[in-house]
């Protein structure tokens, strides 16, 4: 059967978006979407088997990212699994934000607090080759994955490990810290879209501002004398992550919007003195 009409069929058979269907099958075939229009072989059982078990995974919801097993993120594309965050546009603001804060032979030290899939860490080792990047996670899962990502791309220049925050990083200090930490609230209304994502690297207590207050009243202890923290946040917690910052004596507290407008990471100097 010709492509376009089995799109259709499938489509109505699984009450997708046309483009939902599209994605699968070019997945399937290890093609692009314009690639759709010009293939002319027929497809065997496996990979019509293998295109409906996705499809009908797509119609519970699981999201393509867990389909596909690949998410693109910044110049890379990533593993990713049911125990990884997947990751998202609006964190690209981070890696952009310290690009513009260095140069390319920048040669300092950045530490990727929560790494998950290794998105942040390994996308500025990538812009960064002289920059010496640590990424922790507390899952052994994610550091795998993670670990999968770095030697894919053949980075030397990062080292991975399980530590929870701080744990393992007595006596280090870095230039950069960063982190995309759980922020949902328990009761958030948002989750039940993110139903199949690992709720470990998405909900915090405190109404969503545990994780960001420990990193918060840690990180001074193993920053640099000129170095300056990187928090990502939810799109309301910007204000309370700024006073959190201040009560802890930070400097140049300063928060920042993707290109929806919504302030989405918070970034801040190393505390100088505190009274």
């Amino acid at each position: 059967m010709p492509l376009r009409p089995l799109i259709l069929k499938l489509q109505k058979q699984y009450q997708l978006d046309k483009r939902e269907v599209e994605i699968v099958i070019s997945h399937i075939l290890n093609i692009n979407s314009a690639g759709l229009f010009i293939y002319d072989k027929e497809l065997n059982k496996q990979q019509l088997n293998n295109i409906h078990q996705l499809l009908a995974k797509r119609q519970h919801g699981i999201p393509f990212a867990y389909l596909t097993g690949v998410k693109d993120f910044w110049s890379l594309t990533l593993k990713v699994n049911e125990h990884t965050l997947i990751p998202r546009p609006e964190t690209e603001l981070i890696i952009e934000y310290i690009l513009g804060k260095t140069t390319a032979d920048f040669e300092g030290s950045i530490l990727d607090l929560g790494t998950g899939t290794g998105a942040i860490a390994l996308s500025l080792a990538l812009e960064r080759p002289k920059a010496q990047v640590t990424a922790i996670d507390q899952s052994p899962m994610c550091v795998k994955t993670a670990r999968e990502n770095k030697e894919n791309y053949q980075l030397n220049n990062v080292e991975i490990f399980q530590s929870n925050w701080f744990e393992k990083l007595e006596g280090r200090t870095f230039d950069f810290i960063v982190s995309n930490p759980p922020y949902i609230a328990q009761d958030d209304k948002h989750l039940s879209d993110l139903k199949f994502e690992p709720n470990s690297a998405l909900v915090a207590d405190d109404n969503g501002y545990s994780d960001l207050e420990h990193i918060i009243k840690k990180a001074s202890n193993y920053m640099n004398r000129n170095a300056e923290l990187i928090l990502e946040h939810g799109y309301n917690q910007h204000e309370v992550v700024q006073q959190k910052l201040l009560a802890n004596c930070y400097l140049n507290v300063k928060s920042h919007p993707d290109l929806a407008g919504i302030q989405r990471i918070t970034t801040a100097d190393a505390p100088k003195s505190c009274y």
